[in-house]
């Protein structure tokens, strides 16, 4: 983003190098509202989903979608109650789905934020977002102000599932959303939702872009937050409570 795009979000943007000068932005931008969080280990990312990345992957959706509700079968010890739920199974493993992971942790977002160091050489960023905003933005006004659309209850969620969007005409902004946390990761990383619709279109652009704002972190101060984290216990280990990441700890004792 370029500067005037930046001094048009909610807030200013805040650089921080330690976790108490993390915490202090959080103070000033983030404080009596609903905020998620998104961490991004470069700036020059977009909030847009895996999908939106390649045109390839938007055109061969459905394809997609049908190859693996084929072939996951064999592994599910459940199937899927519904398309929303084969959805946020193959986001779960990294397929290309409309879906864009948001936290209602700040300390979560942060740890994604620093996780890459292949991105070392690149300023990082956390990226806070007001989702009744971004909601209203849609056209989503609710009879109680803190009301978030929520998978398998909000019916109007169906105008995003992808065989519809590709039968209606109209194009709709990304939305927010809650779903039920069935998973021991999406526990602990407080998981929530946006939904892109047609057009992959960036959250950071939308409207006056008072739905959103970030916290940027300096290349030369990711070495630092990274062992502020772990001494706060922040891990991959804490954030991916899996079989793997266990063998991984053992593992890293020994070697």
């Amino acid at each position: 983003m370029t500067s005037s795009e930046t001094s048009a979000l909610r807030h200013s943007d805040r650089t921080v190098r330690s976790v108490g000068d993390f915490i202090s932005a959080l103070y000033d931008t983030s404080r009596g509202g609903l905020v998620w969080y998104r961490g991004h280990a470069n700036t020059a990312w977009e909030l847009v989903p895996s999908i939106a990345r390649s045109t390839s992957d938007r055109s061969a959706e459905l394809t997609t979608i049908k190859r693996f509700k084929q072939n996951a079968a064999p592994y599910l010890p459940q199937r899927p109650l519904d398309d929303w739920e084969w959805i946020f199974l193959m986001q779960h493993h990294r397929a290309p789905t409309r879906l864009l992971d948001w936290s209602e942790s700040p300390i979560v977002a942060l740890y994604f934020a620093l996780c890459e160091p292949l991105q070392d050489a690149h300023d990082a960023a956390i990226w806070c977002l007001d989702p009744i905003a971004l909601n209203k933005l849609a056209g989503h006004i609710r009879g109680f102000d803190l009301d978030i659309l929520a998978f398998g209850i909000d019916k109007s969620l169906d105008d995003y599932l992808p065989d519809h969007v590709n039968e209606r005409l109209s194009k709709l902004n990304p939305i927010a959303a809650i779903g039920p946390r069935n998973s021991a990761r999406m526990v602990a990383q407080s998981g929530a939702f946006t939904v892109m619709h047609a057009e992959p279109l960036p959250i950071e652009s939308l409207a006056n872009r008072q739905h959103i704002w970030r916290i940027l972190v300096p290349a030369d101060a990711k070495l630092r937050l990274r062992e502020e984290l772990k001494i706060m216990g922040i891990s991959e280990h804490s954030l991916f409570p899996d079989l793997d990441r266990v063998a991984g700890v053992v593992k890293g004792l020994v070697s």
